[in-house]
């Protein structure tokens, strides 16, 4: 599954992030983009930096399951930048680096030409929880019972190679020593799998490591898996789903 979706509920602030393959009924998007048929999509990281090697895809909505179908895919080169043609349709477009997505565009592509011929999107595209350093707790459901033996694979974002390793202790603790400043992926994923029909307990979340991050350690979420992927609850009013 390519699709991803993050969604952050804090109070009443609600960002939604279209995903390609992500459940209709998990998802939402507030932006519609009229771009020309030849298409420039710039992708950087949250403080404007380029950001090569990113894998781009258009999706084309389709009325059956999984609901759309790639419609063109490009890599940005050494300017993060990425061409694309496409017909005239509505298409969804992301990029994903670490298993991690960036923003979702809609864009809605004329033969007129009117529209713009470049647009830029955002990586990581979710809420990104800031830390010290790669350490924390998981725990399963809203009540953050300590989750014993999770997985977890630490990603950077220039590769989707894994940085490191490691299985959470009995207390749900973990820690990745003397990783540097910059943006990761955490993929957490159960060891034992699901009954059937039953999503995989797993999905990736993205940190930014910083030495002037307020907060020590990756906050505690109660981890449950749902059918839009791995639901984070903190408290009764904050809630982050991410897809696997």
């Amino acid at each position: 599954m390519t699709g991803r979706a993050h969604i952050f509920v804090a109070n009443v602030i609600l960002v939604l992030l279209l995903g390609n393959q992500s459940s209709w009924a998990c998802t939402r998007v507030a932006t519609h983009v009229k771009v020309k048929s030849t298409l420039v999509v710039f992708i950087h990281d949250p403080s404007g930096k380029p950001l090569p090697d990113m894998k781009l895809a258009a999706y084309e909505f389709i009325s059956k399951p999984p609901h759309s179908e790639v419609a063109a895919a490009a890599v940005t080169g050494k300017d993060g930048k990425a061409t694309i043609g496409l017909g005239q349709d509505n298409y969804s477009i992301e990029a994903i680096r670490a298993g991690v997505s960036s923003e979702i565009a809609l864009i809605d592509v004329y033969d007129d030409g009117s529209g713009a011929s470049e647009i830029g999107l955002t990586w990581p595209g979710g809420p990104i929880t800031e830390i010290q350093n790669v350490s924390g707790v998981l725990g399963l459901g809203r009540d953050r019972v300590p989750w014993v033996g999770a997985e977890i694979t630490l990603r950077g974002s220039a590769s989707e190679e894994s940085i490191a390793g490691a299985e959470s202790d009995s207390q749900g603790r973990f820690k990745f020593p003397g990783i540097q400043p910059g943006f990761y992926a955490l993929h957490v994923r159960a060891k034992d799998p699901n009954p059937p029909r039953l999503p995989q307990l797993q999905g990736d979340i993205p940190v930014q490591v910083s030495n002037s991050a307020a907060n020590y350690e990756l906050p505690t979420w109660g981890y449950v898996a749902s059918s839009c992927g791995l639901s984070a609850y903190k408290d009764a009013q904050s809630m982050i789903i991410f897809s696997p």
